[in-house]
């Protein structure tokens, strides 16, 4: 059985997928959403910055349009909005982990959520919030996604090169 191709998914992209890939990224206040059909096993991911508005049409970076736009992708490649289950990632809120003003990582949770729902598509799992980032790897040829938590916060290991890490 041959290895499976890599991709490495950076913020403000999405890649919809027929192909078997091991996509992945790293996450911190960013979502992804991972979606895939059940019956074609087309598979699609995208990696997003701020939840964004209306406005933001056609911005990838941004919460409404980047997931509308891999839910159209995703469609256009004949899809069915049935067949899909969606896995979403992300939104920690590791950078501001004393100061809740901006909520970045929640608000986009809760994006990613409305967009689903307002298509209707099926939540099967989610990994969210909380005060540390995560690494993720979709496999588009089973639709599983592996998680890893990573266990130091931005701030935590600016603290340590501050300190010379103890030295």
């Amino acid at each position: 059985m041959s290895e499976l191709r890599k991709h490495t998914l950076f913020p403000g992209q999405f890649v919809v997928s027929s192909a078997p890939l091991l996509i992945s990224t790293v996450l911190g206040s960013c979502v992804s959403v991972c979606l895939w059909d059940k019956q074609t096993h087309l598979a699609g991911m995208n990696h997003y910055l701020l939840p964004g508005n209306e406005e933001d049409t056609g911005n990838a970076d941004r919460g409404l349009s980047a997931t509308r736009m891999l839910i159209k992708s995703m469609l256009n490649r004949k899809s069915c909005i049935e067949q899909l289950d969606a896995k979403v990632f992300g939104g920690c809120n590791s950078l501001y982990q004393n100061n809740d003003l901006f909520r970045i990582g929640i608000r986009n949770v809760e994006m990613a959520l409305s967009v689903l729902k307002e298509f209707d598509i099926h939540v099967a799992a989610k990994h969210v919030g909380g005060s540390y980032g995560r690494k993720i790897v979709f496999n588009t040829s089973t639709g599983k996604v592996r998680m890893r938590l990573l266990v130091k916060t931005a701030a935590e290991i600016n603290e340590e090169i501050h300190k010379g890490f103890g030295m």
